[in-house]
């Protein structure tokens, strides 16, 4: 799988982001379909990501399984904002349909008293009535250090003391998602497993109730010698396509993809959804095959047009907004189609 994901990210980036002067139409539908194999709307050819992920995917159909495993099995995810947190949490849940999984999320830095728990715990309380696995998802559990107290019991026996009602939770997956620097810190200090090195205790004893991993989202910028994020950042266009679009589409334009691999997102996935939202719909005869250039109405012909468009917050550049203009003219210099999944036959083509 490593070779196969290696041998689908050089095919993207060798024709789409080094886009080769010789190019005619492209085909990319192998390592598109390559990407969604784990967890379909979820996308990646890091095999690095990809393992981790199918390790946490394993362990919690291991702990659904465990008619044993009473305590709640709490994972760690640490992720830049708008990078695909809860899409990920919900793309694992749909993937372990068969452990009956189903994702709740709540975003802590919205808490304004204790009360607002209950919202989110009653819905963790319903799906277990309907014999179902909840999977809370906590974003930006570490918006405020103060409230991790509040978080021990829930983590550590599933029961949780709000508003002078008593709920109990008892099995359940609860995934907390932060960003700061305080938690990887705190993460490596603990781990020296020295005398005196326990760092903040609150968040050490937070930390100590983690039973089911890590997981790490990389950054969508990340190049190195074995990784190259660009190429999930054509994925993740293409999976967003066919959100919007439906998945009948089969062809794209190969400048949309190359714009996307070669620039920057303030936002991450929050911010390639808000490019995809520029496109024109389908108007014309193509039965929403083929998305043509015509349709993708990007604010980028002009540094004046980009910085009066909403795409001014989440698209940036070192070298300011005109490198941004010219990576959109560079990118869209030819018109070349990229398949991004196999063609379909009409009825009048079946031989039967």
């Amino acid at each position: 799988m490593r070779d196969r994901f290696a041998e689908g990210r050089q095919r993207i980036v060798s024709s789409v982001v080094e886009q080769p002067e010789d190019s005619t139409d492209l085909d990319l539908s192998g390592p598109y379909s390559l990407s969604t194999q784990l967890l379909g709307q979820y996308v990646t050819l890091d095999f690095d990501h990809w393992k981790s992920v199918r390790q946490i995917r394993s362990l919690i159909s291991r702990y659904a399984e465990d008619r044993t495993r009473r305590r709640p099995l709490n994972i760690m995810m640490q992720a830049e904002p708008g990078s695909g947190k809860s899409h990920l949490v919900k793309s694992l849940a749909r993937s372990l349909e068969q452990q009956n999984a189903s994702a709740v999320d709540y975003n802590m830095a919205s808490l304004q008293t204790l009360e607002d728990l209950l919202q989110p715990l009653d819905a963790v309380r319903n799906l277990k009535v309907q014999d179902k696995l909840p999977i809370l998802f906590i974003d930006e559990f570490d918006s405020d250090p103060d409230r991790f107290p509040l978080l021990l019991p829930l983590l550590w026996d599933g029961e949780l003391n709000v508003a002078h009602r008593n709920l109990k939770l008892g099995k359940l997956v609860v995934i907390l998602a932060g960003s700061g620097k305080t938690i990887s810190a705190a993460m490596a200090i603990a781990k020296t497993m020295q005398a005196g090195t326990a760092g903040e205790g609150k968040l050490v004893d937070l930390l100590s109730r983690i039973n089911g991993g890590e997981l790490e989202i990389p950054p969508l910028d990340l190049v190195t010698q074995d990784r190259d994020r660009r190429a999930d950042k054509v994925c993740l266009t293409i999976s967003l396509l066919e959100a919007r679009f439906g998945t009948a589409i089969e062809v794209v334009p190969r400048s949309l993809l190359s714009f996307v691999a070669r620039s920057s997102f303030r936002y991450g996935v929050r911010s390639l959804a808000h490019l995809v939202d520029f496109i024109d719909p389908f108007t014309n005869g193509a039965e929403g095959k083929e998305l043509t250039t015509k349709q993708l109405r990007l604010p980028l012909t002009s540094v004046s047009a980009l910085r009066a468009s909403s795409l001014a917050y989440h698209v940036f550049s070192e070298d300011g907004p005109a490198a941004i203009v010219d990576c959109w003219k560079d990118a869209s210099r030819e018109e070349i189609k990229v398949r991004i999944r196999e063609e379909s036959k009409d009825e009048d083509d079946l031989p039967f």
